[in-house]
């Protein structure tokens, strides 16, 4: 029989060889692809400083150089301020003396040397005007005037703080004055019946008396009431007429009720005036009432009457 020359391998070194096979192919794949990485990175640009300056660091910025807040030197001290004494404790002024004055009222008042109308006149006070007080006497005051002593009547201001005005001594009145006025016309009879109106009466330095009313004529009249009565007068004079007086005269009594004391009447003007009788007829009886006016020369005259009352 025919036998071969090569001896047959043996069942385990074909093992061996199919394992060493595998491994060859596992190492080629390997290194394939790890040859493919390596090639990938190595295409990719690498950035490569053409410059030197490229290669310098960048430069740092300066840091601003702090400025000091301190002032270069300190301040110098300020001196506290001197201490300024307290003024002394004041002393509570004296109480301020209380002075007695009287002003006039809306019609003024006339100025005289005494205590009544029998005295001369020595001036006039004009309306709100005040004067200080230095005595008095009844309804009469002492008043400084012009730097001497003179008199007006109560009837005529508004008296402040007179309590303690002492009472006054006035020198005797001149003879010669009447107390009241006295007329220089002759009063006209009272007629029988009592008018309501008196009768206008002539002409007296170009004043006409043009209308002398009383209120209620004749009356009768309680003792104390009042007894009001109205006047109108015309100055028909181009220029004022002066008077000291302008009132009513009770002819019963000779008292005259001053019921305006303006010092003047308006040129060319009707003058009007309404007031009242006040205590000037104090007992029961009939009365003749008469509008008077006294100049400022002393002349007195009766302008128009007489209107007859009744007082009971």
């Amino acid at each position: 029989m025919y036998q071969s020359l090569y001896p047959r391998p043996k069942q385990g070194g074909r093992i061996l060889a199919i394992v060493g096979l595998v491994i060859a192919v596992l190492l080629s794949v390997w290194l394939m692809w790890y040859g493919f990485i390596w090639t990938a990175e190595d295409e990719q640009p690498k950035a490569t400083p053409s410059t030197e300056a490229d290669l310098a660091l960048p430069t740092m910025a300066a840091l601003p150089t702090a400025t000091s807040s301190l002032p270069t030197s300190l301040p110098t001290a300020t001196s506290l301020p001197t201490a300024t004494p307290l003024p002394p404790t004041p002393v509570p002024p004296s109480a301020t003396p209380i002075i007695a004055y009287v002003v006039a009222g809306d019609a003024g008042v006339n100025v005289r040397a005494g205590p009544s109308t029998n005295y001369a006149r020595l001036g006039y006070i004009e309306a709100g005007d005040r004067a200080n007080l230095t005595g008095r006497d009844g309804d009469w005051w002492q008043i400084e005037y012009n730097g001497a002593s003179a008199w007006v009547s109560g009837d005529w201001v508004t008296v402040f703080d007179a309590d303690d005005v002492p009472q006054a001594q006035a020198s005797p009145p001149p003879t010669a004055a009447p107390q009241a006025a006295v007329p220089t016309a002759a009063p006209q009879a009272a007629p029988t019946a009592a008018p309501t109106e008196a009768v206008p009466a002539a002409n007296f330095r170009g004043l006409v008396p043009d209308k002398f009313e009383v209120e209620g004529a004749p009356g009768p009249y309680a003792v104390g009431d009042p007894i009001w009565f109205h006047m109108w007068i015309s100055n028909q004079n181009h220029e004022p007429v002066d008077y000291n007086a302008l009132g009513v005269w009770v002819q019963e009594t000779g008292v005259v009720q001053k019921s305006w004391t303006y010092s003047q009447l308006p040129a060319s003007q009707q003058f009007y005036h309404k007031d009242q009788m006040h205590d000037k007829i104090p007992d029961p009886g009939t009365y003749n009432l008469w509008l008077v006016i006294e100049f400022t020369d002393g002349e007195s005259v009766l302008l128009t009457g007489p209107v007859v009352v009744t007082v009971q």
